[in-house]
């Protein structure tokens, strides 16, 4: 036990020294320590004020932001920005990043090994490995480290909240949902599908648990700060606005001008029917019906119409250890082979575009890695969507493998 700590505590200081030595990005984890350290010290500076974001800019840009780049506005609810309040304490904003950035790469073991765990299937050695290195080294999960994203923890929160329903700790879930419950643009439709699930199955206490956590975080919220919702909104509103990142809208429109606009009303309003239809399903049949729809959820979320990041992406790691684990189980020997080269596909074609670049596409290379990776999922978990809601094998299945 004493090796093992010291190994990991040599690993954590190796990490952090890296995470020192790189001088661009982390505005998402900048904007967050601003606020942080501007409300919670004996300033008080308005933490969703236009000053926050300027100082994030110069941070993470060295200079204000230019047409194209991410303004940093914090929209985050203040109730839930109390988790914030230890950065108070760190006065250099880079050791201060690198630490944050510490936890999410930490956070990057569990939230790939869970992934796989989650499927409930004792996966070979050799695939646990691969996926293993799929999960820390893909494209999305770095732009969750360079901008010091939440994304990550958000989605160990997601794994927690699917594991602890199964296992019936229903003021567990109510809590984890209480601390997931912005960034709706990263798993609003998985929170509407476990909240519509507990009230088909009359399970209050989810509720209880989220009502519980949800006031004593609000009653300290206004008790510090009573008028934060106002500016709260605007700065949400603000954010909206902005041209940064990604929606199937400005998508659609910018790779086909023509016709562009009129297909993506037709694909959101398409998905979201899609979406109602299955919810429809799993909020009364099995919980592996459940299990799917929640991975279904979170890769229709970027899809939705909302604008999003490509390090929001990086929850996608859920659904893909179900896509990936069903069809190595399905074809056997020529699973395991093709469940690598899909792995390797969606491994390196994101990284390809993302260096590869012709020269004056960049805004359409980006727009295809936003575009590829929902898509891929949404494909593989209808490819493996009978199997994976009949996990037991027929006796046609058995007598192909011999």
């Amino acid at each position: 036990m004493a090796l093992a700590a010291i190994l990991f505590i040599a690993f954590s200081a190796g990490l952090v020294f890296l995470n020192l030595k790189f001088e661009k990005g982390g505005g998402d984890f900048y904007v967050e320590w601003v606020a942080a350290h501007g409300f919670f010290s004996e300033e008080k500076t308005e933490p969703y004020s236009g000053d926050v974001a300027g100082r994030a800019q110069q941070l993470a840009y060295g200079s204000s932001a230019q047409a194209g780049d991410d303004p940093y506005i914090l929209d985050t609810p203040f109730h839930i920005f109390l988790l914030y309040y230890p950065l108070k304490f760190f006065a250099d904003p880079k050791l201060a990043r690198a630490l944050f950035t510490l936890l999410l790469e930490l956070t990057l073991f569990p939230l790939t090994y869970l992934s796989l765990r989650l499927t409930d299937w004792e996966a070979p050695r050799l695939f646990t490995f691969c996926f293993m290195l799929f999960g820390l080294f893909n494209f999305y999960a770095y732009r969750a480290l360079y901008e010091g994203n939440p994304t990550l923890l958000l989605g160990l929160i997601y794994i927690g909240i699917i594991i602890f329903y199964y296992a019936e700790a229903d003021e567990l879930v109510g809590a984890l949902l209480a601390l997931s419950f912005y960034r709706w643009e990263v798993g609003a439709p998985l929170l509407i599908l476990v909240f519509l699930r507990a009230y088909y199955e009359k399970r209050t206490r989810v509720f209880a648990g989220f009502g519980m956590l949800s006031v004593v975080l609000l009653i300290v919220a206004f008790l510090l700060y009573p008028d934060w919702l106002i500016p709260y909104l605007r700065a949400s509103w603000n954010s909206l606005r902005t041209p940064f990142g990604f929606s199937v809208f400005a998508v659609f429109s910018d790779l086909l001008p023509n016709y562009g606009s009129g297909l993506a009303r037709i694909f959101v309003i398409g998905l979201f029917i899609l979406l109602g239809y299955e919810f429809i399903l799993a909020r009364s049949q099995s919980f592996r019906q459940f299990y799917w729809a929640c991975c279904l959820a979170l890769a229709a979320a970027p899809l939705l119409g909302l604008q999003t990041e490509l390090e929001h992406l990086a929850v996608l790691i859920v659904p893909l250890a179900l896509v990936f684990s069903i069809i190595y189980q399905r074809w056997r020997k020529r699973g395991g082979w093709l469940a690598l080269l899909l792995m390797i596909v969606a491994l390196t074609l994101p990284w390809a575009l993302h260096f590869l670049q012709p020269a004056g596409l960049t805004k359409t290379s980006n727009e295809i890695v936003f575009l590829f990776l929902p898509l891929f999922t949404l494909i593989g978990l209808y490819w493996i969507r009978w199997w994976a809601l009949n996990p037991p094998r027929v006796w046609a299945d058995l007598a192909a493998d011999h």
